[in-house]
């Protein structure tokens, strides 16, 4: 571009250089295309004019000499002319620059604010627990002597028992990058420590984008990568969109993390009313303890589909889950696979009953499974099957598992919204009073649309015990406050 510039920029001061050269040394002005006659004949010559004298003297090689005289005085004004011309063409040399750098500044930043859309939040936690004899984490398998039920006493790891801290509950920085409306990165992060089974990676995939008509009414957007299994409601819905600092109790266990990695498509219809969800993924979630090392245990790979419909104010899905689980005895090197599935409905009901006070939201859901514990909270036998004796021609004893939860949801002003959820996991439905009921209340403050503030009580009673033992009936309350913060 700065070429072209100068290109034309020369010539033209080149012109206008000529122009004022000719005007210093009286050259007459040139004439118009219809010049007008002169309004008399010249003079004629005298008729006794001589013919000119010319010099005998022979002819110099000098430069000097062979110039006329005026032409040699106005030497030294050429000169000047020259370091005039170099002058403005630097001048005009460094306008362009500055313009060009400007103009490629103000596309790059047009360009990422057309094509980048950045976002975050943090979810510092203040957390304090009590448990009752039976709940106690000094319990090993009684309390020692002389050892309360929520005193604070050495781990074998090297730790201690104290469950009262603050701690970085999540910090998430997300950017997605359309360069065009065919494709898209994402790429999120949290930079926890510790967290996500020792990986900072969330949902970071490569995305293209196929649309079925002009309107974009119907679309589908294929990802390879790690994002979210795409089972049911609760795993889909965004952190910051839910009151409740957790999820439900059944789906920790089941799907810890939400995230997994593999492949997967998303269809919208009707202008994202209708949903429809297909994947193939490893089958280890990420905060499972093996997800950095070895992302998953086995060949196959497990798929995982979900259709939703949105009606408005009443929305509906259904989701399955299907794969190959695995077990790993590290003491004896064992390793042994089993089948695994999970199928589940669930429904939202979301209004302004009272326009006073805001929404009201009502969100349920049911899921049946086998074996889909991945051992996190319960260990093998009591969530996931334990690995049989004779590891080649044994058979896993196979765990049926419940889980649901019902939560409403009230707005009151803009500025509160209040909460109350049950929800209900069993890892074992063969075993008689086998699961944990939680019940849980929650209150948000609502500073600004970027900052809200979350007090959560949690009161949890643990009925989860082995084959022929009694239901040990641990409770657990917990108390959580969360400040968090958004972008």
């Amino acid at each position: 571009m700065r070429r072209l510039w100068l290109a034309a920029a020369i010539p033209l001061t080149s012109l206008l250089f000529l122009s004022e050269r000719a005007y210093a040394q009286g050259a007459p002005p040139t004439p118009g295309p219809n010049p007008s006659p002169p309004s008399s004949a010249p003079p004629s010559p005298p008729a006794t004019s001589a013919p000119p004298t010319w010099s005998t003297s022979p002819t110099s090689t000098s430069g000097s000499d062979l110039l006329p005289a005026d032409a040699a005085s106005s030497a030294p004004a050429t000169t000047a002319h020259d370091a005039a011309l170099e002058a403005r063409l630097t001048d005009l040399e460094a306008r362009l620059k500055d313009d060009e750098e400007k103009m490629r500044h103000e596309d790059r930043e047009g360009w990422l604010e057309r094509h980048a859309k950045i976002s975050g939040y943090v979810q510092p936690q203040l957390i304090l627990q009590v448990f009752n004899a039976a709940a106690s984490p000094n319990n090993q398998p009684g309390l020692p002597a002389g050892i309360g039920s929520n005193d604070t006493t050495a781990t074998p790891a090297g730790t201690t028992t104290n469950p009262d801290l603050f701690r970085l509950r999540r910090a998430r920085l997300k950017m997605e990058l359309s360069p065009d409306e065919y494709s898209k990165v994402v790429f999120e992060i949290d930079p926890n420590l510790g967290a996500g089974a020792s990986t900072i990676a969330r949902n970071i995939e490569a995305v293209g984008i196929a649309r079925w008509c002009k309107d974009w009414s119907w679309y589908t957007e294929l990802g390879m990568g790690i994002f979210k299994v795409p089972f049911d409601f609760e795993i889909l819905q965004h952190q910051v969109e839910r009151p409740f600092i957790e999820r439900s109790w059944g789906e920790q266990n089941m799907f810890p993390g939400e995230f997994d990695e593999g492949i997967h498509e998303t269809t919208y219809g009707f202008e994202k009313k209708l949903r429809i969800d297909f994947a193939v993924v490893n089958g280890t979630m990420i905060n499972e303890p093996n997800f950095s090392v070895v992302p998953d245990l086995n060949k196959g790979k497990d798929v995982v589909g979900r259709a939703f419909v949105d009606l408005g104010p009443v929305d509906a899905g259904v989701g399955a889950y299907y794969g190959q689980g695995a077990e790993v005895d590290a003491t004896a090197l064992k390793f042994k696979q089993y089948p695994r599935w999970a199928g589940n409905i669930h429904a939202g009901f979301h209004h302004e009953l009272v326009k006073a006070l805001g929404k009201t939201k009502v969100y349920g859901e049911i899921a049946l499974a086998k074996n889909m514990d991945r051992g996190l909270n319960y260990k093998m036998g009591l969530g996931p099957p334990a690995i049989p004796a004779d590891v080649v021609n044994g058979f896993l004893q196979d765990h049926d598992e419940r889980s649901l939860f019902i939560r409403l949801e009230q707005d009151v002003t803009r500025w509160v919204t209040l909460g109350i959820r049950y929800d209900f996991y069993s890892p074992d439905t063969a075993q008689k009073n086998d699961g944990r009921d939680t019940y849980s209340f929650v209150g948000a403050v609502h500073f600004t649309n970027w900052l809200q503030w979350m007090l959560e009580f949690d009161h949890a009673i643990d009925n989860v015990h082995a084959a022929g033992a009694q239901a040990p009936s641990k409770q657990i309350e917990t108390l959580s406050n969360v400040l968090q913060a958004r972008f």
